[in-house]
C-alpha cells in the first residue's frame, strides 16, 4: 500500500512516499481503508524528533495522527462496528500512521463519522476535538457560564475550541489578527482581542479558564486575565511528571519533568491560579460526543487547505508557517 513515511529524523525533505505491507489485525481491531487524514504539529515535530525522548518509534515510520475512512475488516472480538461503517479516530501517540492507504486501530478508540461531514471534514475533527474535550472538560472543569479564554481561535485547536466552549454555554473570549474577527465571531466568540495591538491582561479579567495554545510566551498575561483559583491549561511543552513516566523510565527525562512543573506552578501560585499540562489521549467514547455536537449542529469543520498524500511535504510546510485557518488535511483516496 501507499504510504508517506521518514526512514531518520530530520526536515521535511525526509519524508518519502512509496509501498510498505498493509496492517495485520488483532482480535480487538478493525482495519480501515482510509479516505482522509488532517495535519497537526504534533506530525511534523515527529519528523524533526522533537518527541524521541519521551515517545519510541520504530522505523520506518508512517506519520499520521488521526483520520477518518471506513472499515474494511473487523476483528473477532469486534462487535460494535461492522464492515462498510464509516469511522473517524484519533490513533494512540505509540501507534500512528494514517498517512496510509489502511490503518489498523483498536475498536474503542474509533467512532462512527458524524453523519453530516464529509470525511475530509470529518478527518480534521479527532486530535483538536479530543484535545478540547480533555483541556476544557476535565482538566479545567469547564461548566454552563465559565468565563474561558482560547488563544489563537483562527488556529486548528482554536476554530474547534471555540466552538465546543459556546455548545456548554460558557462566554468566550480569543486571540488573533484583525483578519480573523469575521470568522471567530462566525463562531461564536464573544469577545475578540487583537493579539497585534492588545494586551490581554489590558482587556480581560475575572476569568475561569484559560486555554493556552502557544506555549511560554503567553503564559504569564494569561494569568493575569483569571480570576483567584482560576485555571490554566497548557498543551504545549513538557508534560506532568505522571504522565512522563508513563512513557519513559529515563530518569533525566523524569526530573527535567518535575522541575518544568515546579517552576510552572511556582508561576501559577504567584498569580492565585492552578496550571494544569494536557497530553491528549485517544478516546473513542469522547469522540462519540463530540459527533453528537457535531450532527446537532453546534460544530462545523474549519478546512485551511487539502493536499494529495504525495504532496505531504507541502502540507507540512504550509502548517509549521503557523498561519493556516482552521485544519489541512491530506486526501488520501476517493
Amino acid at each position: 500500500m501507499k504510504a508517506a513515511f521518514i526512514n531518520s529524523y530530520g526536515q521535511f525533505d525526509q519524508i518519502k512516499i512509496g509501498d510498505i505491507d498493509r496492517p495485520e489485525i488483532d482480535d480487538h481491531d478493525v482495519l480501515i481503508k482510509m479516505k482522509a487524514a488532517s495535519v497537526n504539529p504534533i506530525d511534523w515535530k515527529m519528523v524533526h524528533g522533537d518527541l524521541k525522548a519521551l515517545i519510541k518509534l520504530k522505523f520506518p515510520l508512517v506519520l499520521g495522527s488521526d483520520g477518518a475512512g471506513v472499515i474494511e475488516e473487523v476483528g473477532a472480538g469486534v462487535t460494535e462496528f461492522n464492515v462498510g461503517d464509516e469511522v473517524f479516530f484519533r490513533c494512540d501517540k505509540a501507534n500512528i500512521g494514517t498517512f496510509a492507504e489502511y490503518f489498523a486501530i483498536p475498536a474503542n478508540l474509533i467512532a462512527k463519522k458524524p453523519t453530516n461531514m464529509s470525511f475530509e471534514e470529518a478527518a480534521s475533527i479527532p486530535l483538536v476535538g479530543l484535545t478540547t474535550y480533555q483541556a476544557l472538560k476535565e482538566k479545567a472543569g469547564m461548566t454552563e457560564g465559565s468565563r474561558v479564554l482560547i488563544h489563537a481561535g483562527a488556529g486548528g485547536v482554536g476554530s474547534f475550541a471555540i466552538q465546543f466552549a459556546k455548545a456548554f454555554g460558557a462566554h468566550v473570549a480569543t486571540t488573533a489578527s484583525k483578519k480573523r474577527f469575521v470568522l471567530l465571531a462566525e463562531l461564536g466568540a464573544d469577545e475578540i482581542i487583537d493579539y497585534q495591538s492588545q494586551h490581554i491582561e489590558n482587556e480581560l479579567n475575572g476569568f475561569d479558564i484559560v486555554f493556552n495554545t502557544l506555549g511560554d510566551s503567553v503564559q504569564e498575561p494569561s494569568y493575569k486575565t483569571l480570576k483567584k483559583g482560576g485555571v490554566l491549561v497548557n498543551v504545549l511543552g513538557i508534560p506532568e511528571p505522571l504522565v512522563v513516566a508513563q512513557y519513559t523510565s529515563n530518569i533525566l527525562v523524569k526530573l527535567i519533568s518535575h522541575i518544568n512543573q515546579w517552576r510552572k506552578e511556582g508561576l501559577a501560585a504567584k498569580y492565585n491560579a492552578k496550571y494544569k499540562h494536557l497530553l491528549m489521549y485517544a478516546d473513542g467514547k469522547q469522540l462519540r460526543e463530540i459527533a453528537d455536537l457535531i450532527e446537532a449542529g453546534k460544530i462545523r469543520a474549519i478546512i485551511d487547505s487539502t493536499f494529495p498524500l504525495a504532496k505531504v511535504k507541502e502540507a507540512f510546510e504550509r502548517s509549521a508557517t503557523g498561519r493556516a485557518q482552521g485544519k489541512i488535511i491530506i486526501k488520501i483516496s476517493d
